[in-house]
């Protein structure tokens, strides 16, 4: 049922660019992957300065295909305290975005993340493993993704000065070369994140 669904925000300045990707990247792998989320994972995106209406540029929009998009009916939208309100995690592509979803509603702090960080929290969570909470076996799957995202919360501060995670890069107005890096960085860290969670959700279930 709809109120029971794990509802992920992407969000970058223009939401044209790196959070549409990031937003049909994951629903990609969703569908490819683990249908059985279909129904459960909810997955958007806005952003910080959005160009309101518009479509993907057509470097964003082929990159997307090229990796199991469907940028076609793409439309850009301007983050809300609403949407934010509602989702269960929040992935900023750059530490602008993550501050600028915070300044909204400073509680979402606990659950909002750069993409990049959140891979590197999640391989952290997935090397130390969390303690498993009471009848965790018996949670719909959606609760048991909002305790993933509490176990990668617990991390912050546990990754060192190196492994300071990076913004993913702006394309927009940029070369060619800039765009496949950006879409690059997604896909890069939307694969860290998707190993480190099937990992941790073998040694949880063991």
């Amino acid at each position: 049922m709809m109120s029971d669904c794990f509802r992920i925000l992407v969000v970058c300045t223009g939401n044209i660019c790196r959070s549409a990707q990031a937003e049909q990247f994951i629903r990609a792998k969703i569908i490819e992957s683990y249908p059985g989320l279909e129904s459960v994972v909810v997955v958007e995106s806005a952003g910080t300065g959005a160009m309101c209406g518009s479509g993907m540029p057509e470097q964003a929009a082929a990159l997307s295909t090229q990796y199991g998009g469907l940028p076609a009916n793409h439309v850009a939208r301007q983050l809300t305290v609403d949407q934010v309100r509602a989702a269960d995690l929040v992935l900023a592509m750059a530490a602008e975005h993550r501050s600028g979803v915070v300044r909204l509603l400073p509680r979402a702090s606990r659950n909002t993340f750069t993409l990049t960080e959140f891979a590197a929290l999640l391989e952290n969570a997935e090397l130390n493993r969390p303690a498993i909470p009471t009848g965790f076996s018996a949670l719909t799957p959606a609760d048991k993704l909002r305790s993933a995202v509490k176990w990668v919360s617990a991390r912050r501060g546990f990754l060192g000065a190196d492994a300071k995670p990076a913004d993913v890069v702006d394309p927009y107005r940029r070369s060619d070369e800039t765009y496949v890096e950006s879409a690059r960085q997604i896909v890069d860290a939307l694969d860290r994140t998707q190993r480190a969670a099937v990992n941790l959700a073998k040694r949880v279930c063991v």
